[in-house]
């Protein structure tokens, strides 16, 4: 750490614990919406997407406006939260006008969000550290927001895996840029808010995006992901939050970590899991032999 050399790797779903309300409501309260078949309990966001993109209708979702409406979604998920949480009528009203105009994570803005709980809040603790590159799986700003208050002055990068967005995304890694504890690179590995066909959503999604970082990787011209990030990944990570049967840890571990080349103990994995001893001997044994990762049990404000 003190040599630069760890890098954090950090979850969609811990930043939805930790700032949008938790992450097991937010999809209880989406499968409803899109009215899933298979109760209200889902097993994942995307199985949740991909029912709600191939349930018959009468003129079929494509891919950008199902997640045009994911995010509309988000930005109401926010907007009922905030006011579950007593904010006044007239903050909630100016961001309502502005909500079609402005990314979700800018409207989380607009209401006050991310809430952050003093010095001993998780985020500002990873902030605070001198982490020059900062990996999450999350679409939103929140990451960012914790280092500008820590005093830093971040640049925000999202992987652009197809063609397309090569071509409309532009890149604020230029030839002279290299992250530091003062200015670190913060990439958003599935995508952001702000550029919606970045994001990595549905299961097609997911296996497309495998397929392109794999097939071009270790050539400059050909690769989806910078040189720099990619270097990344043979660092000491430390990977914060996920559940291993998600597809956004399956995905990260076979297509980027795994294939990294590194194979002594590449840092620590925190497990975000139900907590069972089955599970438990199963799981270490399998993160610690196979992925070479020592394996915290616990929640994200507990690890920090």
């Amino acid at each position: 750490l003190r040599t630069g050399r760890v890098v954090p790797i950090v979850s969609n779903r811990a930043i939805f614990d930790r700032m949008l309300g938790g992450y097991e409501s937010f999809l209880a309260s989406y499968a409803r919406y899109v009215k899933y078949p298979f109760g209200q309990t889902a097993d994942s966001l995307v199985s949740v997407v991909k029912y709600h993109k191939h349930r018959p209708r009468e003129n079929p979702l494509t891919d950008q406006a199902v997640k045009f409406d994911y995010l509309n979604f988000v930005k109401n998920h926010l907007y009922r939260l905030a006011k579950s949480q007593g904010l006044d009528q007239d903050t909630l009203n100016g961001a309502a006008a502005e909500m079609d105009q402005i990314s979700a994570s800018e409207f989380a803005n607009r209401l006050g969000y991310p809430l952050f709980a003093g010095q001993e809040d998780p985020l500002l603790r990873l902030a605070n550290l001198p982490f020059k590159t900062i990996l999450t799986t999350s679409p939103f700003a929140f990451v960012e927001d914790a280092l500008r208050r820590a005093g830093k002055d971040p640049r925000t990068e999202v992987c652009r895996w197809t063609k397309d967005l090569t071509d409309t995304i532009p890149t604020v890694i230029d030839d002279h840029y290299r992250p530091s504890d003062r200015e670190p690179l913060v990439y958003h590995l599935l995508g952001m808010d702000r550029y919606v066909d970045s994001l990595v959503l549905s299961e097609d999604d997911y296996l497309d995006y495998l397929g392109n970082l794999c097939q071009g990787q270790g050539y400059q011209s050909a690769d989806y992901m910078p040189a720099l990030v990619r270097k990344a990944f043979s660092d000491d990570l430390i990977v914060l939050g996920f559940r291993l049967d998600s597809w956004a840890f399956r995905v990260l571990y076979a297509g980027l970590i795994k294939r990294s080349g590194k194979a002594r103990d590449r840092g620590v994995c925190e497990i975000q899991l139900p907590d069972s001893e089955e599970e438990r001997v199963y799981l270490q044994d399998y993160v610690e032999r196979e992925a070479k990762f020592q394996v915290f049990w616990g929640t994200l404000e507990q690890y920090a």
